[in-house]
């Protein structure tokens, strides 16, 4: 479509030529037939000669048109050729002006031809300004061209160069590729750089990688914590025998007795292990039970009266303990357990994280959080408790910092430092309060661990007493205990039965269902898993089919779940967590007994 107007010039241009052949014909027409006429009309000499003048002026008059026709037909031919070129000069700087990388000509010198707008407007000048400025001197600012420049390889080998650069005056990342310029005799004359901009590309791409490791850690911290779930349920069931007994052993025996020593022993043991299986459970995330409105300096500060974190400086008296807690700390709403479960892990890592000693700085302030922190795209905006526990050891590997808070992930020497459920527990405990976790570190200068928990505006709760046994021992009253391990069962029966109730006991919720059928019993202590069949809120919900206002509480080895506060909704009392501890379990069963119909 754009050679329509040129061709039209271009018939232009051919028809006065077309015309002076007609004259031409014409005109020898005219002369072959005057000859003819002048022969058939006069042969006088007059005749003649006027006849040879008119036939000179027709030749001459014929030749100069034909002349003339020439030679504007070669004018027309030279403006046509001339306003082509401009046409396609115009068109070339069009499209070199619209292209959206940035594009620049350059001679062996490095001294810039021309640049396209993008580029100008990317340097901020205009396109003349840039023209005899050397590229390292208007790109990079430099005085010379930098080390990675391809345009200096190019010179030497006269092959196309692709590199990829960060280039802060352009303000980003950079695929820049430049070709070499060569003139017809094949001399190399310069260069064509052209840079594409990746900066969002690159953006785009880290984005998707770290939502996509966000996903996969998430999927991988719900697979282990759906294992752990089960582990701890099994587990919670052993150690329920071996927690369970020894507090009934230690109630029988003489306690200066060698064997009343031994007992306490495994009783310690066993709730050492109970520890671990929590910490298990904490993987799970299912929530924090029992929430009350706590103090982190308070926290904190019990912590560091305890025998744990003696033991921890015992082993690195080399370490100092810097603190700068704030006075007037808002409160946060949790479990004191896991948030000091959490503290001491931070801190022991700390500790050994300074072989040769150093300080551990320990810090809380109430901040006010409106923009996201590191790792998260977002977050709630609004008040904040921040606890800080940072040291000056040797820091974390950056391969190993995304991997830091998966169970079992460690550097360190097992058998040595724990578990290696250190700082997953913190990670749980962190998602479970709905809070935020940032870690920063720097290999050879230490690690900071920043963690947000959000604040509540209600009154600390009041500090949990000891009690007396009297006050949780029954008065005869009836109650049935539904558990399908037949050990967690019988330990069950057996502690009630010492705190002076009548016990009966079955293995599923089926039994359960059949036994209030024919039985009036005062309470139900319903096991919440029991596999195969009827679970405890099954085996609940048919036996308020029978008694609508049956008391029960629940127990379970798993955290605890939506179906044990369905139960609750229904009617059921207080969830016991296992293993069975003989004051937790006689609490919950007063409290039930207790509370008016």
């Amino acid at each position: 479509m754009g050679n329509k107007p040129l061709q039209k010039n271009r018939q232009r241009g051919r028809l006065p030529f077309k015309i002076a052949v007609i004259y031409a014909v014409l005109g020898a027409s005219w002369i072959f037939f005057s000859d003819k006429m002048a022969a058939m009309i006069s042969s006088t000499p007059e005749v003649l000669t006027q006849i040879a003048i008119i036939k000179g002026w027709v030749y001459v008059i014929l030749t100069a048109l034909l002349l003339y026709n020439l030679v504007s037909r070669g004018i027309k031919e030279l403006e046509l050729s001339r306003e082509a070129l401009l046409r396609a000069k115009e068109d070339w700087e069009r499209t070199f002006d619209a292209v959206p990388d940035l594009i620049a000509i350059l001679d062996n010198d490095y001294r810039i031809v021309r640049v396209n707008r993008a580029m100008a407007a990317k340097l901020g000048v205009t396109p003349e300004e840039c023209t005899g400025l050397t590229c390292y001197h208007a790109v990079h600012g430099t005085s010379e061209p930098p080390s990675f420049c391809p345009h200096r390889q190019l010179l030497v080998d006269g092959v196309e160069h692709t590199t990829e650069v960060h280039e802060d005056r352009l303000g980003g990342e950079f695929v820049v590729s430049v070709s070499p310029l060569f003139d017809p005799t094949g001399k190399l004359i310069g260069a064509v750089h052209v840079a594409r901009d990746i900066t969002e590309r690159k953006r785009a791409e880290e984005e998707r990688r770290t939502l996509e490791e966000r996903l996969q850690r998430a999927e991988k911290m719900e697979a282990l914590g759906t294992m752990a779930g089960g582990v701890a349920h099994d587990l919670n069931n052993v150690l329920g025998i071996v927690v369970g007994y020894s507090e009934l052993l230690f109630g029988e025996v003489d306690e200066s007795s060698a064997v009343s020593s031994y007992v306490k022993e495994i009783q310690k043991g066993g709730e050492r292990a109970a520890a671990i299986v929590q910490d298990l459970l904490t993987l799970t995330r299912r929530g924090v039970p029992g929430r009350k409105v706590l103090n982190l300096n308070n926290i904190i500060m019990d912590c560091q009266k305890s025998p744990e974190f003696a033991k921890v400086f015992s082993y690195h008296p080399n370490v100092r303990i810097k603190t700068d807690f704030e006075a007037d700390l808002l409160n946060v709403s949790g479990s004191s357990v896991h948030l000091g479960k959490s503290f001491m892990n931070l801190v022991s890592n700390a500790a050994e994280a300074m072989i040769n000693g150093g300080t551990l700085t320990i810090e809380t302030r109430n901040q006010y959080l409106d923009k996201p922190i590191s790792g998260y795209d977002d977050i709630r905006e609004g008040d904040y408790v921040l606890l800080s526990v940072s040291d000056t050891g040797e820091g974390i590997a950056t391969a190993d910092l995304k991997r830091i808070f998966e169970p079992f992930y460690t550097k360190k020497v097992m058998g040595r430092s724990g578990s290696g459920l250190g700082l997953a527990v913190v990670w749980g405990t962190v998602k479970d309060h709905h809070g935020y976790i940032n870690v920063a570190s720097e290999e050879g200068k230490g690690t900071a661990f920043t963690l947000y928990f959000p604040v509540t505006r209600a009154e600390l709760s009041p500090e949990e007493v000891a009690v007396s046994a009297s006050e949780y021992m029954g008065n005869g009253e009836s109650i049935l205990v539904v558990d399908d391990v037949k050990e967690q069962r019988n330990l069950a029966t057996t502690m009630l039965a010492r705190l002076n109730y009548r016990v009966s006991s079955v293995s599923s919720g089926e039994e359960a269902v059949a036994y209030v059928k024919k039985h009036t019993v005062d309470l139900v202590v319903l096991d919440m898993i029991m596999d195969p069949g009827m679970d405890g809120l099954d085996a609940y919900m048919k036996i308020l089919e029978t008694h609508p206002h049956q008391r029960a509480i629940i127990v379970s080895g798993f955290s605890e779940t939506e179906r044990v506060t369905k139960a609750q909704v229904l009617g059921a009392g207080a969830y016991v967590k296992k293993p069975y501890v003989l004051e937790k379990l006689g609490l919950a069963v007063k409290k039930e007994l207790d509370r008016p119909a």
